[in-house]
Order: structure tokens, then sequence, then C-alpha cells
């Protein structure tokens, strides 16, 4: 449950992929993925959304999945991990359902995008936004999230203005596509704080004013991704070379459809295994040799 508090949102996010085991939710492996996150300091994890298949995930798995985070969270670290729930259902009627059920859990914050298919105008997801905070049984801030190649909407600067004006409850806003100058605009021009949503990204967002991140690429080295955000958001001059180092990484986590690689990295990395819900499928062996290469030369794997 939300204090108030968004400090959070000024650093590293990560977000997590939901944990698997013949097909239901491995929250045992979960524990582990938060307490690697809460070891690093992260300043929030988000679970459900794109990395965490949230599209896949039944709305009595989503109050387990929530409930295991905010206890893991809870246990392990003595700053108070922050949990936020990602929202990526077409239906507005499903989207109120899951969000009520991640707030009962005790999620801090949701992170929603534009209903994807369904195209709607800035009127439609304004109301969309509206039915899933009427669900809530007490407030609780939201983060939009702009990917269009997933959803189909493009949350551009003129639609979040009117957004943000008419949801007051809209207390960040998260850009995963890849145009620094569109940050500049969104940094200059809305009131609230921007996120960076696209790990390769990260750097060029925050010389443009985003003031924290969302980011795949810290299930695997959540410290050094930290360092990296705190650096470029203060122009500390290591933050080119902690870029460079990080680069390998984030791109060997699209070799294809995330979350498969970074389950398939956390697989080899024995934290968890690497189940994925269809339609999606699991590495190839062509995929997974490469990927396994790239952890080897970041000196996260030993090879065999």
């Amino acid at each position: 449950m939300s204090d108030g508090d968004l400090s959070y949102l000024s650093g590293a996010i990560t977000a997590l992929p939901t944990p698997f085991r013949d097909g239901v939710l491995d929250l045992p492996a979960l524990d582990r993925l938060v307490q690697h996150q809460a070891r690093q300091r992260t300043t929030a994890i988000v679970v459900g959304g794109a990395t965490g298949e949230g599209w896949s995930l039944e709305v009595d798995e989503v109050g387990q999945l929530v409930a295991r985070a905010v206890a893991g969270a809870e246990e392990n670290s003595d700053y108070r991990l922050r949990v936020i729930f990602g929202v990526t259902e077409v239906s507005s009627e499903r989207a109120a359902k899951v969000a009520r059920n991640a707030a009962l859990a005790g999620a801090d914050a949701l992170l929603v995008s534009a209903p994807p298919f369904a195209l709607p105008d800035v009127k439609g997801v304004i109301a969309h936004l509206r039915h899933i905070l009427d669900a809530l049984p007490s407030e609780l801030p939201l983060i939009t999230v702009n990917e269009p190649e997933r959803t189909g909407t493009d949350l551009g600067p003129e639609m979040l203005k009117e957004l943000v004006d008419r949801v007051p409850e809209v207390v960040a806003h998260c850009e995963a596509i890849g145009r620094p100058t569109r940050a500049r605009t969104l940094a200059g021009e809305l009131p609230i704080p921007l996120l960076a949503g696209d790990d390769r990204m990260i750097g060029p967002m925050m010389r443009n004013g985003a003031q924290g991140a969302i980011t795949v690429v810290g299930n695997l080295v959540p410290g050094e991704v930290a360092r990296f955000v705190q650096a470029a958001r203060t122009d500390d001059p290591d933050a080119d070379a902690l870029e460079r180092k990080l680069a390998p990484l984030v791109d060997a986590l699209r070799i294809t459809t995330n979350p498969v690689p970074v389950k398939g990295a956390l697989a080899a990395l024995e934290a968890t295994r690497n189940d994925v819900r269809a339609p999606l499928l699991r590495l190839d062996t062509r995929q997974r040799t490469a990927l396994e290469r790239s952890l080897t030369l970041a000196r996260l794997l030993v090879p065999s």
C-alpha cells in the first residue's frame, strides 16, 4: 500500500519475470529473485507487466504473485523495497479486477499501459484509467507506460499532458521507446517524473531529463544498473564507462521477445527455470549458446 513517498522513482526499478514451473507460479523462485534485488538495494520491482507475462496471469494468480513479492520485499530489505504491479489488459473490466487484486495484496503502485489492440484515443485511455481507479479499495498511484510496439497506441506529449491533467493519480510516466528528443520534450512539459523504459536508452534519456529507469538487465546486474542510473542522473563522468560495460548484456537480452532471453539467462545462472507461457517459446539452441557466451564474457557465468 502506498504511503505517498515517491522517492523510489528516482532510481533503478527492475521489471521481474514471473517464474513458472510446469505451467504454475513458482513462488520459491520468485522469493529468490526478490531477495537478490533487495540485497542489491534496488529501489523498486515491477511484477506482472510485459516482462512478467502479465497478459498470461489469471486474476487469482495476480494476488498470489503480488502478496509473495511484498512479503519477500519486507523480509529481505531494511529500506522498504517497493512493489509495483504492471497492468497490461485489453479489457478495462479485467484491468480493474487485476488492479484491485494487486492493491489488496499490497502493491505500492500500478504501472499501466494503454490497452493493446483496442487503440483508444485519449478519452478512451482516460476512461480506462478511471475504471481501474474506481475499482481500487484505497488510493494508489499510477505510472503510465508508453509501449506502442506492444499496444499499438503511442502516448505522445499532447495526449500525456491531457491525461496527466485529467487523472491526477498519475504520478510518473515511463517512456519505453528510443527517442531522446521525445524524452527531452516530455521532461520539459510534464509536471511528473519521467522514467526510461528501454535499457538501450537509459543513458540518453537520463541526459535528457529522465529521473529513473525501469530495467530488464537489472535482473542480472542490479547493483551495476543502480550505479549507472545514479551516475547518469547526476552527470557523473563514470556514467559513460558504466553504460559501455552494460551494453553487451543489454544487447544479449534482445535476441528475441522479452522476457524469453532474461528467463534464459536466469536459468543459466540457476536462479529460475526458463518456462514461459504460450505463445512464447523457450530459447532455441542457437539463441541459448549466444546468450550464455554473453553471460560468460560478463563474468556472470563460469564456462563448464
